[in-house]
């Protein structure tokens, strides 16, 4: 048996051990280099059902015009359906981030649209190498350095099984066309460095290093797995997970190094978590990573994604006797007789003669005021809520209603005294707040 032959056997096993149906669908991003067009044939040989995405960031004129005639090409030939974009990079970014902002998009946009279940990715055994050199010289941690897995939801890499020239061997053997980036040949980007320059070097005096770095990094991803396993034991009783946050309880006998790896995950390095567990803070005291804040409020450590609780400037109305479903569940209608609904803060009347329509609904902001009812003076709707003792992160999701521009109900804890009902009322216009669920 050939080494050709032991690629496509130990390519199928990848999906054996996985336990991945090879009657799902598969996307397969091809550059049209050696490592996508070998795991694009391995594909084909094995019965999977692909498609085929390839993008042309027209960076390499004649190179990017060559790689798509054989990428369509070799689509045409096999039957498989072929997705095309071109993309426009600044060259002023960091081109290797952009572009590869530009390709998920572009996958995650064709998986959405054609129902696949996979999406396969070229990434061979020395790209691991490469990746854990590049973090160790930036000095990142383990979740760096275990090197990129095999299998990350539905994102598949059965080539980190095999080394870069067993696959040129592959597609030489087959006689695949392939293209060369002659980008690859510049040491000027840091990964390129290290795959032309550093590694000749190591080979020569360390001819079989691929294979230790292969080792290393499976005892590190092993590592790591027991040491995810270990820290989730050790914070169970600590951390509450509910329906759009975490609620934390720390202790002062928990260390700050298993903190820092709990929250890595979230995106907060350890000098961010370090600090933020030896310092004393008080309520609404933050730290924030590119997607998530990390609060403290009373006591308790309250993580969030940020989109969810960013303020949202857009304006909602709310006719007179209408309802508007979202983005929360408001019903008003005008009554012709006034009943008082104890102890139902979802529930207000207020005098229709002083209101002026539609209402307005959006999220409260700092510098909004209200006339609380009994009161013949302004207050700051943040001091309202402080008077209330709303949660933090409660805080963030409050609405306010507003008749032209003046708030008329912040929405769950008070009104305001100039639109209350009074003894010359006549008529009435009742507001319920419903579940959505209602």
């Amino acid at each position: 048996m050939s080494n050709v032959d032991n690629i496509l056997d130990e390519y199928l096993e990848f999906f054996n051990q996985n336990q991945i149906d090879l009657k799902n669908k598969f996307l397969i991003g091809v550059s049209g280099g050696i490592d996508s067009m070998a795991v694009l044939d391995l594909s084909i040989r094995r019965g999977l059902k692909v498609s085929v995405a390839h993008v042309n960031y027209g960076l390499r004129d004649k190179e990017n015009i060559l790689e798509k005639k054989i990428v369509e090409k070799y689509c045409a030939a096999n039957n498989i359906d072929f997705f095309y974009k071109e993309a426009y990079i600044n060259r002023s970014e960091n081109l290797q981030n952009e572009a590869r902002n530009i390709r998920y998009d572009f996958f995650n946009e064709i998986i959405d649209q054609q129902n696949i279940d996979y999406l396969i990715t070229a990434h061979q055994q020395n790209d691991n190498h490469e990746s854990f050199l590049y973090h160790s010289f930036r000095g990142n941690g383990i979740n760096r350095l275990k090197g990129i897995a095999e299998m990350n939801g539905n994102i598949l890499r059965p080539l980190l099984r095999f080394k870069k020239s067993q696959l040129k061997e592959y597609v030489e053997e087959h006689q695949i066309s392939y293209s060369l980036d002659s980008s690859n040949s510049s040491s000027k980007y840091d990964r390129n460095f290290i795959r032309n320059e550093l590694f000749e070097k190591v080979g020569e005096r360390f001819p079989k290093y691929e294979k230790g770095l292969s080792k290393s990094i499976k005892f590190l991803s092993e590592d790591y797995l027991l040491l995810n396993l270990l820290i989730k034991d050790v914070l169970k009783d600590l951390i509450e997970v509910q329906e759009d946050q975490i609620k934390i309880s720390p202790k002062d006998s928990i260390s700050g190094l298993v903190w820092s790896h709990y929250f890595r995950k979230f995106g907060f390095n350890h000098f961010q978590i370090e600090k933020w567990v030896k310092t004393k803070h008080q309520s609404g005291k933050y730290i924030e990573s590119e997607y998530y804040q990390l609060l403290y409020d009373r006591g308790n450590w309250v993580l969030y994604r940020k989109d969810l609780n960013e303020k949202d400037s857009k304006i909602f109305y709310l006719k007179k006797n209408a309802s508007i479903n979202n983005p929360i569940h408001l019903n008003g209608h005008v009554i012709k007789q006034f009943t008082i609904e104890k102890l139902k803060t979802n529930i207000e009347s207020f005098d229709v003669s002083k209101l002026h329509f539609p209402l307005k609904l959006r999220k409260w902001e700092h510098g909004d005021f209200i006339q609380p009812l009994g009161m013949s003076g302004l207050k700051k709707v943040s001091d309202v809520l402080i008077d209330k003792k709303v949660a933090l992160n409660d805080k963030k999701n409050t609405w306010v209603l507003l008749s032209e521009n003046e708030i008329i109900w912040v929405i769950g804890y008070i009104i305001s005294e100039k639109y209350k009902i009074n003894k010359s009322s006549k008529q009435f216009y009742k507001i319920e707040l419903k579940n959505k669920n209602d």
